[in-house]
């Protein structure tokens, strides 16, 4: 019997807006490190870049603002991402006076102006999808969601690879600030609904800012699963922003570093993760999450010999294929009980984001880590650390209760 899809537009829309964040995310986690090794940049001061982000660990401490009060006369998540989203916007519009290659420290300060300003609208964003996403739509949405997320790291990671040589800095930096905009129209007459779907399954909203930061750690199970989250975050840094790395290291060119690491393996990831959504309705959480963490953590041994070149050239790009799309699917799993757990009270882009922060500290330290320390070690020691920590996350998800 064929399955049948029942595609809603918030499905489209929620795709629609991650596409939107990761082309800039894409660029700037993945492509732009690139850039820079190639010109010659050390990989300490690469690890510095991978902390443009951190404000994005702290997030959660404003994220009370965006669930209790409303900017530009709108619906409270509408009205701060179409604010917060303009400012992003015009952050990254200004590094047209800068070059990286000469101008780091003032790329570095853009940067971390832009993340501030997208903190505020990646909080509207994901309380948006706890809002309008009822228990049984979060694993299929969470596949559009997913998919939108790898068309948004080809188009900002390995397409602008492939493209910088034509349109250099500045065109990059155009085509991340159109990237940024185009969704606001859409956003604009999306019309958010007062209430959520399934009102009646949550519970009331803290009454005070403080409240609603412990409020999700006093609900069972959460403060495991905050650990959890780190501990998974810790075990997937070695991918596309590692990965680069290592194949510019082996004599890759930007093109064909792009083409197999931003290009291929999202693409297959983006289409996958359409059918991932609709099978992960159809099993548990756990069995989900555990099945994933395990593949992932398999393809982290076997991407060690890569670092020494040591594959033929397909073997290589199959299995960096193979460990894209594997970690895109774990996303998926992953997001799923991110917004499970996010419904616990009514401060929606709160208990997200404190979840996303989480996954944000492990990811930035990690990323930072990642290249001083395969300075250090060797990027094969790197990637077996990584890989033993997710056989130690899937040890562990299989006893967590409360998946």
């Amino acid at each position: 019997m064929m399955m049948q899809l029942n595609i809603k537009p918030k499905y489209l829309l929620l795709a629609f807006l991650m596409t939107s964040r990761w082309v800039v995310y894409g660029f700037t986690g993945v492509a732009l490190g690139a850039v820079l090794r190639r010109s010659g940049v050390e990989l300490t001061q690469i690890s510095l870049l991978m902390l443009a982000g951190f404000l994005f660990m702290f997030k959660f401490l404003w994220a009370p603002l965006v669930d209790r009060y409303k900017v530009l006369v709108m619906s409270a998540y509408k009205g701060w991402y179409l604010l917060t989203q303009g400012l992003c916007g015009l952050g990254l519009l200004g590094l047209l006076w800068f070059h990286p290659s000469h101008d780091f420290y003032a790329i570095f300060a853009c940067l971390v102006a832009a993340s501030l300003a997208a903190s505020f609208r990646d909080i509207a964003m994901d309380g948006l999808a706890v809002k309008i996403l009822s228990e049984d739509e979060r694993a299929t949405a969470n596949g559009y969601m997913s998919a939108g997320f790898m068309l948004g790291m080809v188009l900002g990671g390995g397409v602008m690879l492939m493209v910088y040589d034509s349109i250099g800095w500045s065109g990059a930096v155009w085509v991340l600030v159109i990237a940024t905009l185009v969704p606001m129209p859409v956003m604009l007459f999306f019309i958010e609904p007062e209430s959520a779907d399934a009102d009646h399954r949550y519970l009331a909203q803290s009454t005070s800012w403080g409240n609603a930061l412990l409020a999700f750690f006093k609900y069972p199970g959460n403060v495991q699963w905050a650990g959890l989250i780190i501990l998974m975050t810790l075990a997937g840094v070695t991918g596309p922003s590692l990965l680069v790395l290592m194949l510019v290291d082996n004599g890759w060119s930007l093109a064909q570093v792009g083409a197999v690491t931003n290009i291929a393996g999202p693409l297959i990831a983006a289409v996958l993760s359409l059918a991932a959504g609709y099978v992960f309705a159809r099993t548990t959480r756990r069995v989900a999450l555990v099945t994933m963490v395990l593949l992932g953590a398999l393809f982290g041994f076997a991407k060690m010999p890569i670092a020494s070149n040591s594959y033929p050239e397909m073997v290589t790009i199959a299995i960096i294929i193979l460990a894209v799309v594997v970690a895109s699917l774990t996303n998926i799993a992953q997001k799923i009980v991110v917004i499970d757990k996010s419904a616990s009270t009514r401060d929606f882009g709160t208990n997200f984001t404190i979840q996303g922060a989480l996954n944000q500290m492990g990811g930035n330290l990690g990323a930072a880590a990642a290249p001083a320390l395969a300075q250090l070690i060797g990027y094969a020691n790197v990637i077996l650390i990584a890989a033993t920590l997710g056989l130690l996350a899937v040890f562990l998800l299989t006893r967590y209760r409360y998946l």
